[in-house]
């Protein structure tokens, strides 16, 4: 049971689990990802996407109930009931490990963009110190203030769904067909292109004990999923449908080459506004997977002071997007985020549901 020792002040309401979930899924990806889910089940790929994103309800279900066994309603807790202080400090360390890169990638792909759309001129590390000072003062201010920037993360950058509405008449249903034409090997290959789309939701394991109502809250958490899945499907169709198979697979920024085609008499370059503001978008992503990083950190060795924790990873963005900006270190970043954020949502939760419901089933027999 949830035994929350957090202060009401540091708690926030339960529908807010739906703007943490969908802001920390919502990153750079969704700019570039489409010529990567083609290469299996080409342009049926909207199917391997819905499925992934149906396939992440069923994790939060799984992440649910893993919280609701351990001690504090957190993932870090209960690696330290299940596997002793040492080796749960050691899960926990690679979990902090693990959000440290994903956050990272998310910022080294949006300076990436900047730098392709809007001024090549100005260097990463100019970027770079300018959001790592940014997001310092944003998780420096506490989980209440994060979840703030992913409410408005999510509220404002509404308005650059109805760009979309503009590319209707371009549109090419005629490109979609002959519809399910492949099968489950090539669809497998869409789908896990599809994962890192989905990644971040994940996060719900450490912020959890942080809501009011927890037993209201997860609703919200399933509908924020729901949403962000129906979301992508739709960007995905919009995006088939705009490009020929044969132009998609050369394409590495499809969502913003769709966007560069909108024209205002007032406002010719509309996709120098869209990366801008999508800047909304991306910092509580990384804010979120920062914050459970420091807290997986301080968990594990709460003689550490959080801003040093903070400050140090931060010391890490910073020198990645300085020196480390070849194309080998892009890709590699990329791929290590999507493999091990697959493993874990895929892999280690599902371990530690069976692990957990199985551990709670012995205890359960023993009482009777």
């Amino acid at each position: 049971m949830y035994n929350s020792k957090i202060s009401e002040n540091k708690l926030v309401s339960p529908f807010l689990l739906f703007f943490l979930i969908h802001s920390s899924q919502t990153g750079i990806t969704v700019l570039k990802y489409q010529r990567a889910i083609v290469q299996g089940a080409g342009y049926d790929a909207w199917l391997s996407v819905f499925v992934v994103g149906l396939s992440t309800n069923i994790i939060f279900f799984m992440m649910l109930y893993i919280m609701k066994q351990s001690t504090a309603g957190d993932i870090l807790s209960l690696h330290k009931d299940l596997f002793g202080k040492f080796f749960g400090g050691a899960l926990n360390l690679l979990m902090a490990c693990y959000f440290s890169i994903a956050g990272m990638s998310v910022l080294y792909s949006y300076i990436d963009a900047l730098q392709v759309w809007v001024f090549n001129g100005i260097a990463s590390w100019e970027y770079a110190l300018v959001l790592c000072a940014l997001i310092f003062y944003l998780v420096a201010g506490g989980f209440r203030v994060i979840t703030g920037v992913a409410f408005w993360g999510l509220v404002i950058p509404v308005f650059l769904l109805l760009s979309f509405f503009y590319l209707i008449q371009y549109l090419e249903v005629s490109y979609l067909l002959p519809p399910f034409k492949y099968g489950l090997k090539e669809h497998y290959i869409s789908a896990k292109e599809s994962v890192p789309l989905y990644l971040g939701f994940e996060t719900a394991l450490l912020y959890f004990p942080f809501l009011k109502n927890r037993k209201k809250a997860s609703k919200w958490g399933h509908f924020a999923l729901f949403f962000t899945t129906i979301l992508y499907v739709a960007i995905t169709l919009v995006t088939f449908m705009f490009f020929t198979q044969g132009k998609m697979q050369h394409l590495i920024w499809p969502t913003l080459t769709m966007i560069k085609i909108i024209q205002f008499s007032f406002l010719e370059r509309f996709e120098f506004i869209f990366i801008f503001t999508w800047l909304l978008v991306i910092i509580p992503v990384i804010c979120i997977y920062l914050w459970s990083a420091v807290r997986a950190i301080k968990f594990t060795i709460p003689k550490i002071k959080p801003t040093y924790i903070l400050l140090f990873l931060l010391a890490l963005y910073l020198y990645t997007n300085s020196f480390l900006i070849d194309l080998y270190y892009t890709q590699l970043i990329g791929k290590t985020v999507k493999y091990t954020g697959t493993i874990f949502v895929y892999g280690y939760i599902p371990l530690i549901f069976f692990i957990s419901f199985i551990r709670n089933f012995i205890k359960t027999q023993k009482k009777a």
